[in-house]
């Protein structure tokens, strides 16, 4: 019985075939010599199995600084045959210690990767991304981020006592300058070269450090003599006073991952919420740890011990996962975590909650003197709008609509996307600032004229989802302004919607999922993407001459989004309209033959590519928007001359209805008219309805680039 529980403990059990467990019973029978003899075998058959569990995980090479012979003649990555590189092993070590300033997290990387192609040399190139926070700089830009007492009803956080084992110590929790720092990377190529391994190390003149931010910074190199067939190694270690703030961990990248392993020894005093994320998921584990450590500013102090929670998360045989022009952000999909603060505590004290409910982060930005405290101030435009009669319009959405053209023509877009606004007195005065500082002066302008305007707290796609599992300040990277309508509606506007209207927003602020800050009650959560459309009305007057010229204006009306795309194209970005117009004449040229022309009847086909050619897709189709576009062609043939023949209606939609489409062509006496419709109703669509969406994707290409064919009577 003993061999059973052993087999069940090491989870080799099941890899152990019956007839096993039939020698192991016979062995118990009272034959004595016979018993022993078949236990012996048994024994040792246990041993052999679990020496064969250990060689398998072993199979991984986590030794670094001696690649194995089989990685060195490595030709081909089985699971993957066509990656041009493949990353063998990667090990990253999360550990905390405790410095005079409060605690210190140090990330270790480790990584080997094989180089199976020419094209895989590009890996040698290596960026890491770190941070430098400064939290004595005066201002609103200084980052909010960074664990502020001031968020906290704690009192002396600062001088917390960690008691444990019988010992005590005293130390700053929060340091006033906090950063991180990145170690001198170390890295070697290993190559063969007439039968022996020829290592080329990176040498320190190589490596980069520069300043790409406000508070972020890069260490860049590039590991020497790397070509087909070299093995890459290289390493670092990331010293970070953000204790408060877990890294993002990914484990997919660009080239398939054989091995990757996450190891962190978190102090039970940080509470953090962690969520897995991706396609294939990771194996991970939590168990309880320790952590000693010995004050470097007291040398008499005597060791102390806490307790923490290490936590485990591997993956096996991930794919590649390059980026894609229908994913936002690449990192939603690959196999990864991501966590944050929840709580912080010490022993003797209150637990101190950081972010637990959507609340939470009310408050504190409410409570924000840069940011809720604005909410209630008057607009310096005030008395600019009281001159203009601007809260005497009876319409909220021209109230609004006017209140939003005198903003935006004060003060300027930057490019630069802030969730922490400027004061907007500095921010008129300066004629131009962030999306954060002009919507909070919106804000105000629209209180002033007697609207109810709200910040949208959100997350840009591009910078990747937010958390499905908790709430996160940390996340959050900006905030559009929402304005509540007597009629229970709300509309939206941010400042970076050059040439935009009331609910055109940029595609890349369309989330699926913000969060409406509400004054003096509960926010609400909000799907944008249902606030606005890419509308496009196209109608085309043309007539056809025998010898294959169709001549005519296309007259396009475009909505909503496709609106705001067509004043950026033509620099009518001051406009600010639901709408807009677009005519412009046109002559093409079709192919005759004989007495009949083949001619495309769509001067600009409207589908002109399917982007979606692949047989089969890993990741989910995120459009930009929601979308309809319907050409109407009218043609006038000819004198003598008719359709050859009438092409077949097309009519065709996803199950879900989520895409669809109609082709129809028709004539009535000498006129041939086509109608041409597409719609897409939803931005997200799963991997499951791919072969669905290419295939009407391949219809109506198929349709708006397809010739009719006019003959002579």
């Amino acid at each position: 019985m003993f061999l059973v529980i052993f087999l069940q403990r090491y989870k080799i059990y099941s890899i152990i075939n019956p007839i096993f467990l039939f020698f192991y019973t016979f062995a118990s029978l009272p034959n004595k010599n016979t018993a022993m003899s078949l236990k012996s075998i048994v024994i040792l058959a246990m041993i052999g199995c679990l020496w064969h569990s250990t060689a398998a995980q072993n199979l991984v090479n986590m030794k670094f600084g001696k690649p194995t012979k089989e990685e060195m003649q490595m030709t081909e990555y089985a699971p993957d045959p066509n990656a041009d590189a493949v990353m063998l092993c990667r090990l990253t070590d999360v550990n905390y210690t405790v410095q005079q300033k409060g605690f210190l997290v140090d990330y270790h990387e480790r990584i080997r990767i094989k180089v199976l192609k020419p094209e895989g040399a590009r890996f040698a190139s290596v960026t890491i991304p770190y941070t430098i926070l400064n939290q004595e700089k005066t201002g609103p830009k200084a980052s909010k981020m960074s664990l502020n007492a001031r968020y906290f009803s704690v009192g002396s956080i600062s001088s917390s006592s960690f008691e444990q084992a019988g010992n005590s110590v005293t130390e700053d929790a929060v340091g006033t300058f906090v950063e991180e720092d990145v170690q001198e990377p170390k890295a070697t190529a290993y190559n063969m070269e007439n039968g022996k391994v020829k290592k080329t190390k990176l040498r320190s003149s190589d490596i980069v450090k520069e300043k790409v931010g406000d508070e972020s910074y890069e260490v860049r190199f590039t590991v020497p003599d790397v070509r087909q067939g070299t093995v890459i190694e290289y390493e670092y270690t990331i010293h970070s006073q953000l204790f408060y703030r877990l890294r993002d961990w990914t484990a997919q990248c660009d080239m398939p991952v054989a091995f990757a392993r996450l190891e962190m020894d978190i102090p039970v005093y940080l509470a953090f919420n962690i969520e897995e994320h991706g396609i294939q998921r990771l194996n991970c584990t939590c168990t309880t740890s320790s952590l000693t450590y010995k004050l470097e500013s007291d040398f008499l102090a005597k060791p102390v011990t806490i307790q923490t929670n290490h936590y485990v998360c591997v993956g096996r045989d991930l794919k590649a996962m390059s980026k894609d022009a229908y994913v936002w952000n690449i990192n939603d999909y690959r196999a990864g975590i991501t966590a944050e603060l929840k709580s912080f505590s010490t022993v003797g004290t209150p637990t101190f909650s950081y972010v637990k409910t959507w609340n939470d982060i009310d408050r504190i930005l409410l409570d924000d003197e840069d940011f809720g405290k604005q909410l209630n101030n008057h607009s310096p435009l005030h008395d600019e709008m009281l001159a203009g009669n601007i809260s005497s319009i009876a319409d909220e959405q021209e109230r609004a609509a006017a209140v939003c053209r005198l903003v935006f023509n004060k003060v300027k877009w930057d490019g630069k996307y802030d969730l922490w606004p400027e004061n907007t007195h500095k921010t008129l005065q300066q004629s131009k600032g962030s999306n954060a500082d002009i919507n909070m002066l919106l804000i105000q302008s629209l209180h002033d004229v007697g609207l109810n305007a709200v910040p949208v707290l959100l997350r840009q796609r591009d910078k990747g989802l937010m958390p499905y599992n908790f709430p996160s300040l940390q996340k959050l990277t900006t905030f559009v302004v929402g304005i509540q309508l007597a009629n229970n509606t709300n509309v939206y506007v941010d400042a970076s919607s050059a040439g935009g209207y009331l609910n055109v927003l940029p595609e890349n602020l369309l989330v699926e999922r913000a969060h409406l800050l509400t004054m003096g009650k509960s926010g609400s959560s909000v799907n944008l993407q249902k606030t606005v459309r890419s509308q496009t009305m196209t109608i085309v007057n043309a007539t056809l001459a025998n010898d294959g010229t169709m001549s005519g204006t296309q007259t396009t009306q475009y909505r909503g989004l496709s609106a705001q795309h067509y004043r950026q194209k033509t620099g009518k970005t001051d406009e600010f309209a639901m709408e807009a117009t677009e005519e412009e004449k046109f002559t093409i040229k079709g192919d005759v033959n004989h007495d009949t022309i083949h001619i495309v009847p769509f001067y600009m086909p409207p589908l002109a590519k399917n982007c979606f050619t692949s047989d089969k897709r890993l990741m989910p189709v995120e459009f930009p928007s929601e979308m309809s576009q319907q050409v109407v062609v009218n043609i006038t043939l000819p004198e003598g001359y008719t359709l050859a023949e009438i092409p077949q209606q097309v009519a065709a939609s996803t199950p879900d209805k989520s895409i669809s489409g109609i082709y129809f062509v028709s004539q009535t006496d000498n006129k041939v008219q086509i109608d041409f419709q597409f719609k897409i109703n939803k931005v997200l669509h799963q991997v499951e309805n791919y072969d669905k969406l290419r295939g009407i994707f391949d219809l109506f290409h198929k349709c708006s680039t397809q010739s009719i064919a006019i003959k002579k009577l």
